[in-house]
């Protein structure tokens, strides 16, 4: 398949995922469509990652991208089953269960991610996919170190809370959004000083 037509395909997916989660509202048709279009996009992202990153098939850096989707792929189908048995009331939670579910979520993904994110090759499809760190693969670079180092802290920070659903929910998203934010403006104060040098 060529790099054009997977675009294509890609980006009519994610179009047909913003549509039906505006649709969403809790029902279970909406919600296996969303997963069946991300399904497609990820698994077409999958077998023309080479082309569409502009990495060649033999660099070892391609088996990382693939790691990188099928742990995507993974964690979304897990995400989707666990939502649909607990509306089926097949999972049943306890308070204290509710508390610990999201931030062991957002933890997972900032861990997970945050362990392979220095591994990355510069690319547009998987990462940090800022305007500064797609352009420029110094500023890729720093924010993908950055958000390694700092996954663990902000993967276990997630926790702080717990014990309230009000206070878990308000710590687990503001470290997603401090482990996201912090690298994204140091990448982008790293990219001003490399092309706005001092004269």
């Amino acid at each position: 398949m060529n790099a054009t037509k997977s675009r294509v395909i890609i980006g009519t997916c994610s179009l047909a995922i913003l549509i039906l989660s505006l649709m969403l509202d809790g029902e279970l048709i909406p919600m296996l469509l969303i997963l069946g279009f991300a399904l497609i996009a990820v698994i077409t992202l999958y077998k023309d990652l080479p082309n569409l990153s502009n990495v060649s098939e033999d660099n070892p850096k391609v088996k990382t991208l693939r790691g990188v989707t099928i742990f995507t792929i993974s964690y979304a189908v897990v995400l989707v089953v666990i939502v649909i048995l607990m509306k089926k009331n097949v999972i049943q939670l306890t308070p204290y269960q509710e508390t610990i579910l999201l931030p062991l979520i957002i933890a997972t993904l900032i861990i997970g991610f945050g362990n392979i994110a220095p591994k990355l090759p510069c690319n547009r499809y998987t990462g940090l996919r800022l305007p500064w760190t797609v352009c420029d693969e110094d500023s890729w670079i720093v924010a993908h170190r950055l958000l390694g180092h700092m996954a663990l802290p902000c993967g276990i920070l997630c926790f702080a809370g717990v014990g309230s659903i009000e206070v878990s929910i308000r710590i687990s998203v503001a470290m997603a959004l401090i482990w996201m934010g912090v690298p994204a403006v140091v990448s982008y104060a790293h990219f001003y000083r490399k092309w706005h040098p001092k004269t």
